[in-house]
This record gives structure tokens, C-alpha cells and sequence, in this order.
């Protein structure tokens, strides 16, 4: 947790008024969108693994932000090394914490996919 996130170098940020909420509804709590990062990166055998918000986590699960925190940046950045590479998964086009985590666990969960098939 930061006062200010640090953007990843090659990913461009979106702009705070472009961003919306998800149009179709993720129904997942917060605390399952950032299991859900969890689980993906567990199943690519990710390690390493480092999630920031600007938002205090809990020490328990250093990777959920606590439930009643909602930051004014909502960005949410994966670090992880997989196969000896580092990577950064960063997503800040939705407006709310719960919506950029379900975001980057889908795109994990589809990259995976190209990879199984």
C-alpha cells in the first residue's frame, strides 16, 4: 500500500474521468476478486507474488485491501515471476478496487487458455 500507485513502465494509466463501472456486473465481492487473482496466478505456478492498491491491506491476506477501504485511485497492480520472468498485470480502466481485480483474474484465467490450447 502506497499513497500513490507506480505505474508499471509500458502501461499507460487511464484517465480518472474515462473510467466507468463494469457494465456487466461481476458479481463477486471485493474479497473474492482479489482470491480470484490468487487463484489464477496459483494455477500458472506464479511466485513471487506481490499485489499493490493505494488502499491499507489486511496483514492476514496481504493480498486484499481491507473491505472498507475504497481509495480514490481504484488501480490495482499483480506483480509475479513465472518460469524465471518477472511480470507486472496492472488494470485501473474500472472505477472501483473489486472490478480492476475480477478484471486482471479474467485476463489471467484467458491467458492461461491460450496456452492450453
Amino acid at each position: 500500500m502506497s499513497e500513490r500507485l507506480e505505474w508499471p513502465d509500458g502501461f499507460e494509466r487511464t484517465p480518472a474521468s474515462e473510467r466507468d463501472s463494469y457494465p456487466h456486473g461481476f458479481r463477486v465481492s471485493r474479497t473474492r476478486a482479489f482470491d480470484n487473482v490468487l487463484e489464477e496466478l496459483r494455477k500458472m505456478d506464479a511466485r513471487n507474488v506481490q499485489v499493490e492498491t493505494t488502499a491499507p491491506h489486511t496483514q492476514a491476506q496481504p493480498h486484499r485491501p481491507y473491505a472498507d477501504r475504497d481509495p480514490d485511485d481504484p488501480g490495482v497492480i499483480v506483480y509475479f515471476e513465472r518460469r524465471g520472468q518477472q511480470f507486472a498485470v496492472p488494470c485501473d480502466r474500472w472505477d472501483n478496487l473489486r472490478d480492476n481485480a475480477q478484471a486482471i483474474a479474467k485476463y489471467l484465467n484467458a491467458k492461461r487458455a491460450l496456452e492450453r490450447y
